[in-house]
């Protein structure tokens, strides 16, 4: 296993530094790559302020999202804090993994960064949670790129999968998929997809930490078949809605933790053989449930 160079590329969500550090160790990962998505240029965010201002009978509307965000924000913190430990907030390497720190729009397509990878001499690049990759650097990698997807991609791709089941009150579909990435949006080849075992006191950040821990078990398996040579890949025969981060307004924010409230996870395990009829026979690669 040490023998396969696996550099693994990531945000700095706590989910993702989490994944990063479970992985770099047990495969001693040659670099880890992190991206910094939040550092954006102030010029929008400035002009964004600007119109605010000047469209004061908004201002109501405006605090109110900020509410929830910050409501939000309070709640996801301490379950993450939890359910990651220090692992989702501090890199712990290997010894002789490299770190890697970017930031940019759009950073990791810029040439310098693929010749950046390509010199790190990758058979595998390994993915969590960062931006959407292009076929210059997807092909340094000698063995392909695998992507941790949050979602049961025949259903959910994009992002803020769990908590969208949740909104749509279909928390059968909360999942993982392991899948070899192409230059679009989580539909390549599945080597593993699971789904998480569920409770009834579970809320959209729980069972957001419960589908990154089994995913770090699922990856670790797609990797040693990968460098076993006897990986299976399943094409992705229908492919999901695509979420993206736009959709995601504190109006959804809210529409995830009342549906929680309100008891959509009791509504399913009183149900779940029959609504599991329609998911079971979508999943590829199936991995064994974990997390209650």
């Amino acid at each position: 296993m040490k023998d396969l160079r696996v550099v693994l590329v990531v945000s700095t969500d706590p989910s993702d530094l989490f994944f990063a550090n479970q992985l770099a160790r047990r495969f001693s990962a040659v670099a880890v790559v992190v991206e910094d998505q939040a550092a954006a240029p102030l010029g929008p965010r400035l002009r964004r302020t600007v119109r605010r201002l000047l469209s004061p009978w908004k201002l109501p509307e405006h605090l109110r999202g900020q509410r929830i965000i910050a409501e939000h924000v309070r709640r996801t913190a301490l379950i993450d804090r939890e359910g990651f430990g220090e692992e989702g907030y501090q890199l712990q390497l290997p010894p002789g993994c490299q770190l890697v720190e970017l930031s940019g729009k759009g950073v990791l397509n810029r040439p310098e960064t693929v010749e950046r990878v390509r010199r790190l001499e990758p058979d595998l690049l390994v993915l969590c949670g960062c931006s959407i990759l292009k076929k210059e650097i997807l092909s340094v990698p000698r063995l392909g790129t695998l992507n941790l997807h949050g979602g049961l991609a025949q259903r959910y791709r994009g992002v803020w999968t769990t908590l969208w089941a949740v909104v749509n009150h279909e928390p059968e579909y909360v999942g993982a998929t392991v899948h070899f990435v192409t230059p679009d949006i989580d539909d390549g080849d599945i080597v593993h997809q699971g789904r998480p075992e569920l409770g009834a006191d579970d809320d959209p950040e729980s069972l957001y930490v419960k589908v990154v821990r089994l995913g770090v078990e699922m990856m670790a398996s797609a990797v040693a078949g990968v460098a076993a040579g006897e990986v299976k890949r399943y094409p992705l025969e229908e492919r999901g809605r695509l979420y993206l981060s736009s959709m995601v307004t504190p109006e959804v924010l809210a529409r995830a933790w009342q549906a929680t409230e309100e008891g959509v996870m009791r509504e399913y395990l009183a149900d779940r053989d029959r609504r599991d009829q329609a998911v079971l026979p979508l999943m590829r690669g199936v991995f064994p449930p974990q997390g209650r």
